[in-house]
């Protein structure tokens, strides 16, 4: 029996969403109450705190969806309360009594692990969370349609209108199924009050510049208002990149934009909430949160403004720039190493699309754009990592396997068509290979954090910290990537030379 099954056996149950609760906290409950009902349960759909939902978008959202979602000042003991986008027993969150508590969240957890408590910190939204546990049960979305609209809505809403994407759950969510746009439209075009026009102004006017980005302080806001107000920031033509941020449920809220290809956004965002929270996105737009206890560990005394300017500042400095093609970097200079005989991942394109297909393959790492043709295969690493290769390069460093490739990864890639939107598993079509005996690399370690523009994609970069590996193929200097410092160990071996 799986977790939702045997929560959806109780009786009694009550589904809690945070204080005040938004979009997200909101399609979460809405879509966990349906499957539950779906099972012969009845839940209850409340929330507490001290004041009651009043933004237009969010009254419309529950007035169009009809989702029965009730204020209470009191609930009495229940057999099972479920919370969901907040953690039982946090500050966010009116404690009632309970037999039975489950927990469903995407936020930094603040209680012990449990059974029944779903964390994960990694996704953009609690309706991703939600949406892919009762898929996977085999929830009939087609039959519920304002269920798939809610929770579209409810990522739209925490990733700042789809900008601060983090995961590719979160993006497989966003293309699951239609969603009727009318009704997002009206959502989204519901959004601003006065108040709220009041507090882009105030951003607006809070500009400084450090080296070539922009940092814009907000009043506590809606994190649609804070993605808006960014939005708006990164036109200022100084503004090779901009981070607005305001307080938010114990921490800041950042909404990053960059608009030359030497800053991505979602790159940035993590460098400035690493080890201090979260961050992600995509090149263009991104957003992250930073703790206020993880910054009060990690540098006591400064202030949460300083530390992030800080980051900001530390940003400025701290990389070098690779460019495929430059000739500045010298590879014989590198070590050489092989790679080990260890069963990997390649699928060819044209046996998933037709040829000259424009193609995106998502993975854990973010979106990877190519063409499928005959000379074109895709690779899947140990990790579930996917990059495209060149057929003649596969063809001298790799030895095909009999049967399928059957290795578990957290996610297997996807490739969809750009045209139609066709998507394709790449477990379906992938077959097993290794590296033949005589397969070199040169690698060195990056002492500073590197970003490398390869020969596949000269708008996007591979990022590599410090302790990975930048690499190029053995007598093909132009074939310059990044190699994960995990990865490498795991994959290569010193060679002689």
């Amino acid at each position: 029996m799986t977790l939702l099954e045997e929560l959806s056996s109780h009786r009694d149950i009550v589904i809690q969403c945070h204080d005040v609760p938004d979009a997200d906290a909101i399609a979460s409950a809405f879509a966990l109450g349906r499957y539950m009902e779906s099972r012969g349960a009845g839940p209850r759909l409340v929330y507490s705190g001290k004041a009651r939902v009043s933004k237009p978008n969010l009254t419309l959202m529950l007035n169009l969806l009809r989702i029965p979602l009730e204020y209470a000042a009191y609930v009495p003991r229940c057999d099972l309360l479920v919370t969901v986008d907040c953690q039982y027993g946090a500050g966010n969150v009116r404690r009632f009594e309970a037999d039975h508590v489950a927990v469903f969240d995407h936020h930094r957890p603040e209680i012990p692990d449990g059974p029944s408590v779903v964390i994960r910190q990694s996704l953009g939204s609690c309706s991703t969370l939600i949406w892919s546990l009762i898929r996977d049960e085999g929830f009939d979305f087609a039959a519920a349609p304002g269920v798939y609209n809610a929770l579209y809505y409810g990522l739209f809403t925490d990733t700042s209108n789809f900008a601060e994407l983090r995961h590719p759950l979160d993006r497989d969510l966003a293309e699951f199924m239609p969603a009727d746009w009318s009704l997002i439209k009206r959502l989204k075009n519901s959004t601003l009050s006065k108040d709220e026009l009041d507090v882009v102004a105030g951003t607006l006017s809070s500009s400084r510049l450090i080296g070539g980005i922009g940092l814009l302080r907000a009043a506590p806001c809606d994190p649609n208002i804070l993605g808006f107000s960014s939005d708006i920031a990164q036109q200022v033509e100084q503004f090779d990149s901009c981070v607005v941020y305001c307080d938010y449920l114990g921490g800041l809220k950042l909404s990053v934009r960059s608009s030359v290809r030497e800053i991505m956004a979602n790159e940035l965002a993590a460098f400035l909430t690493r080890d201090v929270g979260s961050g992600g996105g995509n090149i263009e737009k991104a957003g992250g949160y930073i703790s206020l206890e993880c910054v009060g560990n990690a540098a006591p005394g400064v202030s949460p403004d300083d530390f992030l300017r800080s980051r900001v500042e530390e940003y400025q400095n701290c990389f070098d720039l690779v460019y495929c093609g430059a000739g500045d970097v010298d590879f014989s200079t590198f070590d050489r190493y092989r790679k080990l005989r260890i069963p990997l991942g390649f699928a060819r394109t044209t046996d998933m699309f037709r040829e000259g297909s424009q193609i995106c393959v998502r993975t854990l790492e973010g979106d990877i754009d190519t063409v499928s043709s005959a000379d074109t295969y895709l690779m899947i690493g140990i990790s579930g990592e996917a990059y495209p290769i060149k057929r003649d390069r596969f063809e001298s460093s790799y030895e095909v396997l009999d049967g399928p490739y059957l290795a578990e990864t957290e996610y297997m890639p996807v490739a969809s068509d750009r045209i139609n939107g066709e998507r394709k598993n790449l477990r379906q079509y992938a077959r097993t290979c290794a590296p033949k005996s005589d397969s070199f690399i040169r690698a060195r370690e990056l002492t500073r954090a590197t970003k490398v523009f390869s020969d596949w994609d000269r708008d996007r970069y591979f990022y590599g910290a410090a302790g990975d590996y930048m690499a190029a193929s053995e007598g093909n200097p132009d074939d310059i990537y990044i190699i994960n410092r995990d990865i490498f160990s795991r994959t290569y071996s010193r060679a002689d030379s």
